[in-house]
């Protein structure tokens, strides 16, 4: 018993030996010609190794590293009439709504949004200075000390700060510009905030 059980292994390995496919075809293999540059065609590059770009210092090293994608481009929306919409102009959101001034200043002072307080307001300038909380930083500030040590910080930016919206008046329109306390563009997703809260006040 035990003779025939050894002797249907080994058959059964032999068998499945015949599938394991032992020719070794690079023996038979012939060399490719070389390739042939047509003139006036630049040779392609034929090395296998990577171009790694040249650091002149750690500082170089850790600017790069720290690169920051691009901003998302302002999300823009108009209702079906025209009469209300959010667009981008020179980089910046602009909300035209066909109202008074009066109105604009009073949907802009009366605006709520979390995270964000009003700190002042001038309304024969119209314009209005809002302040945001960046929560994910504060919560980043206020960590203990273990989970500071894992927390890569300059990875991260704080987005607290001063920002402004200044209405003005053309016609029968009113346009509302939102940017930073000094005058430059805000990130998109703090601009989308405010502007589509604003927005909706005269949906």
């Amino acid at each position: 018993m035990k003779k025939l059980l050894l002797l249907t292994i080994v058959a059964m390995f032999l068998n499945g030996c015949r599938y394991i496919n032992t020719k070794e075809r690079y023996v038979d293999a012939t060399e490719s010609p070389d390739l042939i540059i047509p003139e006036g065609v630049d040779e392609p590059n034929s090395s296998s190794t990577l171009k790694i770009p040249k650091v002149d210092s750690e500082r170089q090293l850790a600017k790069e590293f720290n690169r920051v994608p691009p901003d998302m481009p302002i999300r823009t929306k108009q209702s079906d009439n025209g009469g209300l919409r959010i667009e981008n102009i020179d980089d910046f959101p602009v909300l035209t709504v066909k109202t008074d001034k009066l109105y604009m200043w009073e949907a802009m002072n009366n605006l709520e949004i979390e995270n964000w307080a009003q700190v002042s307001a001038d309304e024969e300038s119209c314009v209005i200075a809002l302040k945001y909380t960046d929560q994910e930083a504060k919560g980043r500030a206020d960590a203990n000390f273990i989970k500071k040590i894992f927390t890569r910080n300059k990875f991260y930016t704080d987005y607290t700060g001063i920002y402004t919206m200044t209405c003005n008046q053309t016609g029968d329109k009113t346009q509302v510009k939102f940017s930073k306390k000094d005058g430059s563009a805000a990130k998109s997703f703090l601009a989308d905030n405010v502007m589509t809260h604003l927005y909706e006040q005269f949906e």
